[in-house]
């Protein structure tokens, strides 16, 4: 009977061996889990990361593309600003009158003398806002000669006018 004990001491002893093992593996699968589990949420928070930064890279190049532009057209502003010098356009010597005929009948002769008096000269700047000349009648040319019955024309003529108040150097 000495050998059945030995055969139960190793039964049991194995059962015990096989528990261990089980529980030991059972805890390296539970580690395992949760060290995938953390490293799957670490890997999303990196691709969010990752996107954060590419949409912060994105913006910083598109201030630098701005700020970029913004030197060219300052550096071009000053350029103008140098060449208007130059030529005698400096603010000082010239005046400005806003010019504002709103939907008015004028004679043909007084829509003359109003155009020629914003022609463009040495002395002299228009920038028109807006301009508009029709006729009054349809029966009527626009261009036609000067009649002294032809009727008014209606005019709209909005700017402003610069003329030069000193002579350049």
């Amino acid at each position: 009977m000495a050998a059945a004990p030995s055969l139960l001491h190793r039964v049991t002893a194995s059962r015990k061996t096989l528990l261990i093992a089980f529980a030991i593996s059972l805890g390296t699968l539970l580690l395992a889990a949760v060290w995938f589990t953390t490293a799957r949420s670490a890997l999303g928070d990196a691709f969010a990361e990752v996107g954060a930064a590419e949409q912060a890279l994105a913006s910083a190049q598109q201030r630098l593309q701005e700020a970029e532009l913004r030197v060219r057209l300052a550096e071009n502003a000053a350029a103008l600003v140098t060449r208007a010098n130059a030529e005698g356009l400096v603010e000082s010597r010239w005046g400005e009158r806003l010019i504002n005929v709103s939907q008015g009948q004028l004679e043909r002769a007084d829509v003359n003398n109003l155009l020629a008096s914003v022609a463009r000269d040495d002395s002299r700047i228009f920038g028109a806002e807006s301009f508009e000349l029709s006729v009054t009648r349809p029966d009527e040319g626009l261009f036609d000669a000067n009649d002294p019955r032809s009727p008014p024309l209606q005019m709209t003529l909005r700017g402003t006018l610069l003329f030069r108040t000193e002579e350049a150097p």
